[in-house]
C-alpha cells in the first residue's frame, strides 16, 4: 500500500510529503493546518473568495490566527531589492491555491534532521529572511502618521460649504489657517465668518494683520469665482458638442 508518509532520521517522528502529480499541483478546496506545512518556502498562486489573483512565496503559516503569509518577491518595495512585501491572508479568504513549483528533496539527513528538531520547527529553510524590528522606531513611525492624518484632518472644515472650503484651501497656501467651528481664523487673530467675504473679517481693534487678511480674501475670492465661471463655460461647451 502506498504512502505518503515517511521516516525520518535523526530528531525521528514522521514527516508529511506531498504527491507529486507533475507541474503546478491545484488544490480545490481551501488548505488547513494539515495540508500546509509542506508549502512553506514554495512559489503559489492563491485566489482569495473575491477572486483577486496572488502570488508569492509562502512566508509563514500561523495555526493561533490560522493565516498564511505570502512574501512577493517580484515586487520589491520602492524598487529596492532587499525589501519585500508581505501579505497576510486568513486561510478562510483562500478559495483556491495551487503550487507552482516543486518542493525541494531533503539532500542530506543532517538537513532533515535539522527541520525536524525541536529548536528548529518547519520555518527553518523559510526565506526572505527577516531582520528585528525596532519597537520604538515602529511606534514613533505609528505616532508620526497619526499626526499627520491628523492635520489633515484638521484642514477639512465640517458642516461648510465646497466654496468655503476652496476658500481656506486658498488661504492655507500663504497664510497660517484653521478652522474654528465654521468661522476660518487666520494667523490665530483674524476670524472670517460665513459667508466668508471680506466684510465678514474681524478681529481686534489693534490687529495690524485684518486690513492684510480682508485684501487676500477679496483677491482668493475674485480668483476662485473666475475659475468656477471658466469651468461652468467649458462644461456648457461639452454639453453643446
Amino acid at each position: 500500500m502506498n504512502s505518503d508518509r515517511r521516516q525520518g532520521s535523526g530528531a525521528g517522528g514522521y514527516q508529511q510529503r506531498p504527491q507529486n502529480q507533475g507541474g503546478p499541483q491545484a488544490r480545490p478546496n481551501p488548505p488547513g493546518p494539515s495540508s500546509i506545512d509542506w508549502v512553506l518556502g514554495l512559489k503559489v498562486k492563491i485566489v482569495t473568495t473575491l477572486d483577486d489573483v496572488i502570488v508569492g512565496r509562502v512566508y509563514a503559516y500561523c495555526t493561533l490566527t490560522n493565516t498564511l503569509t505570502v512574501a512577493d518577491d517580484d515586487a520589491p518595495v520602492g524598487g529596492k531589492p532587499d525589501l519585500t512585501n508581505y501579505r497576510i491572508l486568513k486561510i478562510s479568504f483562500i478559495k483556491d491555491l495551487a503550487v507552482l513549483e516543486k518542493k525541494p528533496e531533503d539532500t542530506t539527513e543532517d538537513d532533515a534532521a535539522l527541520a525536524t528538531s525541536r529548536n528548529a520547527g518547519p520555518f527553518v529553510k523559510a526565506t526572505p529572511h527577516i531582520g528585528p524590528v525596532n519597537i520604538n522606531t515602529a511606534i514613533q513611525k505609528v505616532n508620526s502618521a497619526a499626526r499627520a492624518a491628523g492635520q489633515v484632518l484638521a484642514q477639512r472644515g465640517v458642516g461648510v460649504t465646497q466654496d468655503a472650503q476652496d476658500l481656506f484651501d486658498a488661504l492655507a497656501k500663504t497664510l497660517p489657517v484653521r478652522w474654528l467651528d465654521k468661522c476660518i481664523l487666520v494667523l490665530e487673530e483674524v476670524k472670517i465668518d460665513p459667508p466668508y467675504t471680506p466684510e465678514s473679517c474681524s478681529a481686534k481693534s489693534d490687529s495690524p494683520a485684518l486690513a492684510r487678511v480682508k485684501k487676500v480674501v477679496d483677491g482668493e475670492r475674485r480668483r476662485l469665482e473666475t475659475l468656477k465661471q471658466a469651468r461652468s463655460e467649458s462644461n456648457e461647451e461639452r454639453k453643446g458638442g
